[in-house]
């Protein structure tokens, strides 16, 4: 592998490279074609800019190459020991959070359980005191104990542990699963496919709420 650009020789490149395009770049720039002569003349200063750009290829791609390698095997490594690392993190993080989800909802399910079984208990007891009283002879004191307020039970769930500094807050995301189901607001246009059925089909092209228009491209044979 070629060794990447060093920064002194990036800035010795950048200086050349400005000074050989500045002036023939602002020309272009600045250039309106009105009539055949500048029409002509657009064509030579294109010409020039060409013949430029070629030294320029010669001199700016080799390192450029060279950097772009080094890039990518650096993207790479970053990958495979940052990126994936990581995602494994968020990967476990779901699949716990998932499980703690689903464990709180079952514990508070067991918790209401409890409950209903001790407000039972409460209730009937009650009842067998009620009919005691008047089996005694004692109904009034059995109208009391039915109609008496009784604090209901309350079954707490016990909590699922959680490690120290962390919390668990609710993040919702999106899965398309029927894709032409999906409200137009929320799909953006093909570019790339409408600029390939507008190469296809060329004046021909319709397509509701989109223009097609011929750009032009010049083709040079020399």
């Amino acid at each position: 592998m070629s060794n990447p650009i060093e920064l002194a020789e990036y800035g010795t490149l950048a200086v050349r490279s400005e000074k050989a395009m500045q002036s023939i770049m602002q020309k272009a720039t600045a250039f309106a074609v009105v009539d055949e002569q500048t029409y002509l003349d657009a064509d030579e200063i294109i010409k020039a800019i060409r013949v430029k750009v070629e030294e320029r290829k010669a001199e700016l791609l080799p390192p450029k190459e060279a950097a772009t390698e080094t890039w990518k095997r650096m993207c790479a490594l970053v990958k495979k020991y940052i990126d994936d690392p990581l995602e494994a993190c968020k990967t476990l993080d779901r699949k716990r959070y998932a499980w703690k989800k689903a464990e709180d909802r079952r514990r508070e399910e067991e918790a209401e359980v409890a409950r209903k079984a001790e407000q039972k208990k409460i209730d009937d007891e009650r009842a067998k005191v009620a009919k005691n009283l008047e089996a005694a002879g004692l109904p009034e004191q059995a109208a009391e104990v039915r109609n008496a307020p009784v604090a209901p039970s309350v079954a707490q769930a016990a909590p699922v542990a959680k490690p120290v500094g962390q919390s668990n807050l609710e993040n919702w995301q999106a899965e398309v699963t029927d894709a032409d189901k999906v409200p137009r607001e929320f799909c953006t246009p093909d570019l790339s496919k409408l600029n390939k059925y507008a190469k296809l089909m060329k004046g021909k092209a319709s397509v509701p709420g989109v223009t097609f228009t011929d750009v032009g491209t010049v083709r040079r044979t020399s």
